[in-house]
């Protein structure tokens, strides 16, 4: 298929139906640490549901509506970055990503997104990208900060979450906002 080296230890390859083994044992060591933020997360995931995530992915591409790539550090996958929720009519998407929590506090997430920056707003040519996470989850908060995402507002009790409504920050980052406004070089090979 194609990736994209960020740097030396650090490249985004699109997911194939041959990593879902990687994916599910990601998953399932990061089990208590993600599935309060992935929703989708059961206790009852497999192998079989990690290809069906992957093949979802594949198709969302190959239907140019998003991308999910795996952020690999050297030769283990770390997590996953998106670009999901296209809105070609008002030119717009949303960011999402989960890391393990083994490779949290590198600046994985951080670079990888910033790439995915460059790559919604150079190559697919959107207005405006979102994040939303939960209004507790720090660390998701800082990260759309560090990439120049302004909070625009709560969605209060908009998620169940934790066994609890929680409430969602919209960050929201405007084309002309970018600070990475630089020809665009291709992201994939």
């Amino acid at each position: 298929m194609f990736s994209h080296k960020i740097d030396d230890d650090i490249t985004l390859r699109l997911l194939e139906e041959r990593h879902a083994e990687e994916v599910f044992s990601l998953l399932e060591k990061n089990r208590n640490h993600l599935q309060d933020e992935l929703t989708w997360l059961t206790d009852q995931l497999s192998v079989n549901d990690a290809k069906e995530y992957i093949k979802a992915g594949l198709e969302r591409f190959a239907a140019n509506n998003g991308l999910r790539a795996g952020v690999w550090l050297q030769d283990n996958l770390a997590g996953i970055v998106s670009v999901h929720g296209l809105v070609w009519d008002d030119r717009k998407a949303s960011l999402g990503y989960w890391l393990g929590s083994s490779f949290q506090g590198r600046g994985l997430v951080t670079k990888s997104c910033s790439s995915l920056i460059a790559y919604a707003f150079s190559k697919l040519k959107l207005n405006r990208l979102e994040i939303q996470c939960d209004s507790e989850n720090d660390r998701s908060r800082k990260v759309a900060e560090r990439l120049g995402f302004t909070q625009e507002g709560i969605l209060r009790q908009s998620w169940w979450s934790k066994e609890r409504f929680a409430d969602l920050v919209v960050y929201g980052l405007l084309s002309s906002e970018w600070q990475g406004g630089k020809p665009y070089t291709p992201l994939f090979t």
